[in-house]
């Protein structure tokens, strides 16, 4: 009788700690991170965001509700990726000076955290230099990167302790991936060989055109599938563009706007309106045609005003000025200066390979209307502890023209004036100081020359 009994204690005592395990919806996240000047961090999850904060050792402990999944610890410049499962309790030692090389996690189910903690590392460690690899002709770098794909499947497969959603997860972001990887190829390597006319076989896209792209689910959790379905998305406006030889802007919002599940739409429309909107030269059209495609208010609020931003930067209006920049020359140099002279501005950074590439066009043109009743100015926004290299570049790259740096890079009054996002950038202000092009043509085009010759220049 006293043996059932002591059988029956123990089942009871299995069964309510198993039950404990099933009901313990939560997980425990602490640790210490040294070196963080704010003492907080934040960690984003699959439902949202919150504030890590830490006591003034370093130290902390959170119990977080959202449940299993892939989390982001991260600050400005920084971040780690896990994988935490409900029930399991996490420590993690860390110093932000290093944060990837010295962080160690401790606990239950970890192989999950330990392999998102090293695999961006690890692809661009197997694939080297991106240049080289997307400077490979196409045979090539097809074979190159099956070769890839399989290793780092193969990675993954090194883990033996995967939780059972993550690797499955995990498989699928890794065949996305690589499809990205050949979405990417035909416009990286145009870029990298500097051959704007190259184009894939006729096979190339096959792979991809068997993907589904509108698959809401995996869009929503976001990773190689969100960014596959914006390049095929694009690649489609591109060639129809080309194809019906129309205005690449508009076709972009006729071609996203037929897309049938609206969240893919909206994005895509909004991306593309956000950044579109500050270069097409028929700003009004384009802003209406953009109001009867999407059907996210939010996103029509937030294009309003940069419309109507956009309009104080019309052809006719008065350009807004920069005061005093120093100049490469000596002294300092304000736009006022120019005064009764067209002023063709290229705004551009020694850390831009593009801005570098439309030097020697540039230099042409400077020539070529030398002593004409235009100026040529070069503003760099460079930060303050790059004025060197910015004076060294200046001087090794014999630039010509007025060359000056902003006072205060990116956030300069006449930078954010101009609201811009994007390097180089080139804009051409009239002899009475008001603007003829926000987004005048670069150097390399030929139809800057056309502006100039319309203009008598």
């Amino acid at each position: 009788m006293k043996v059932q009994i002591a059988i029956l204690l123990v089942a009871l005592c299995l069964t309510s700690c198993a039950e404990n395990k099933q009901t313990k919806d939560y997980i425990v996240f602490s640790g210490k991170i040294e070196n963080v000047p704010s003492k907080k961090l934040m960690l984003g999850g699959d439902e949202g965001t919150i504030t890590i904060e830490l006591n003034e050792d370093g130290t902390f402990s959170d119990t977080l509700t959202q449940g299993e999944g892939h989390y982001v610890l991260f600050d400005s410049r920084n971040r780690l990726d896990f994988y935490f499962t409900n029930g399991s309790e996490y420590n993690l030692t860390a110093d932000l000076k290093h944060f990837k090389k010295s962080a160690k996690l401790t606990g239950t189910d970890t192989d999950g955290s330990k392999y998102l903690m090293t695999k961006i590392e690890r692809i661009k460690r197997v694939r080297g230099n991106n240049t080289a690899f997307y400077s490979l002709d196409e045979k090539d770098f097809l074979t190159k990167e099956a070769e890839l794909s399989e290793s780092y499947t193969s990675y993954l497969d090194s883990f033996p302790n995967l939780p059972k959603a993550f690797e499955k997860s995990e498989r699928e972001e890794l065949r996305y991936y690589h499809l990205l990887t050949l979405a990417k190829y035909p416009s990286l390597h145009r870029m990298f060989t500097k051959q704007p006319d190259f184009k894939v076989s006729e096979d190339y896209f096959k792979p991809l055109d068997t993907v589904n792209y509108l698959n809401e689910a995996a869009y929503n959790r976001g990773g190689s599938y969100r960014n596959l379905v914006s390049a095929h998305f694009n690649r489609k406006a591109e060639e129809q563009a080309m194809r019906d030889g129309t205005d690449k802007y508009f076709t972009k919002l006729k071609v996203f706007g037929a897309i049938p599940v609206e969240k893919i739409k909206n994005n895509l429309l909004f991306a593309a309106a956000s950044t579109d909107i500050r270069y097409t030269d028929k700003l009004d059209e384009y802003y209406n045609t953009f109001l009867t495609v999407s059907t996210e208010p939010k996103h029509k609020e937030s294009l309003k005003e940069n419309y109507e931003n956009l309009k104080l930067l019309s052809a006719g209006q008065p350009s807004p000025i920069f005061t005093d920049y120093e100049n490469h020359a000596g002294g300092t140099t304000s736009l006022s200066d120019f005064n009764g002279k067209y002023v063709y501005i290229d705004v551009w950074a020694t850390w831009c390979a593009p801005c570098i590439g439309e030097i020697p066009s540039l230099k042409k043109v400077e020539k070529q209307y030398h002593g004409k009743k235009i100026a040529f100015v070069s503003i760099s926004i460079d930060v303050e502890k790059a004025r060197g290299s910015w004076r060294k570049m200046v001087e090794r790259k014999e630039l010509s023209g007025v060359q000056l740096i902003a006072d205060h890079d990116w956030k300069s009054e006449f930078i954010k004036s101009y609201q811009i996002k994007g390097i180089p950038r080139f804009i051409l202000i009239g002899p009475d100081g008001n603007i003829v092009d926000a987004n005048a043509p670069r150097p390399s085009d030929p139809k800057l020359i056309e502006v100039f010759n319309a203009l008598d220049i």
